[in-house]
């Protein structure tokens, strides 16, 4: 049963592929053709050195910012760049329910930090317990798009101030770990193959043997 279900589910990918990716419906639909060439390109679906590294890094920017729907952005930059779509989805998860308060705190420090440095006035970086029911509120908040919910635990202008430095802090630490991610990965990778090459070596060509008698 498992066998017969995914064979049904493979002749299945295989005809929405093939359907999608026909010369006539391609070249009648401009949409078609966009989307083609963005979402069914290979390389999106199959990691290599380049799209692994990118994918990675457009997950890491994508998590840092305080938007609902992380994981759609990613798959549309991803696509859009012709990136590893898999991989920005999974690092997308990287800030999840365990991880976001210790990242909230890690924005607004980061953007009182430069904020200071330009001389904005800005609000002293809450500590984990308040960070905690912070993001809790705004999660809230974000969830119900935007409606109105009771008073904020740390008052209006605050709530308003923490808000801003994390839109700061998630842009310039998404832009920061997308570097570090891109070059890291990318190199480790090099140094991966480069390591299983050393291991397992190409076979010399074959030379063949002319008969010269």
């Amino acid at each position: 049963m498992l066998d017969l279900a995914k064979g049904y589910i493979r002749k299945s990918v295989f005809k929405t592929y093939r359907y999608f990716k026909h010369p006539r419906r391609l070249k009648k639909n401009s949409l078609l053709r966009w989307f083609s060439f963005h979402f069914l390109d290979k390389r999106v679906w199959r990691p290599t050195q380049h799209t692994f590294a990118g994918g990675l890094a457009v997950g890491m920017l994508v998590m840092m910012q305080l938007v609902p729907g992380q994981m759609f952005f990613a798959v549309v930059i991803a696509a859009i760049l012709r990136v590893n779509i898999p991989i920005a989805i999974v690092a997308c998860w990287i800030t999840n329910p365990v991880t976001m308060v210790p990242a909230a705190v890690a924005q607004i420090t980061l953007a009182n930090w430069v904020m200071s440095a330009f001389g904005h006035a800005t609000v002293p970086a809450p500590d984990f317990d308040s960070a905690q029911k912070f993001v809790s509120f705004l999660w809230d908040w974000l969830s119900s798009g935007g409606a109105p919910l009771s008073e904020p635990p740390f008052g209006v202008q605050t709530s308003l101030a923490w808000i801003k430095a994390m839109l700061v802090g998630g842009a310039l630490g998404g832009l920061i770990l997308a570097g570090i991610g891109y070059v890291a990965s990318y190199s480790i990778w090099g140094l991966c193959a480069s390591f299983w090459w050393k291991k397992h070596p190409a076979p010399p060509p074959s030379k063949e043997i002319t008969d010269v008698s």
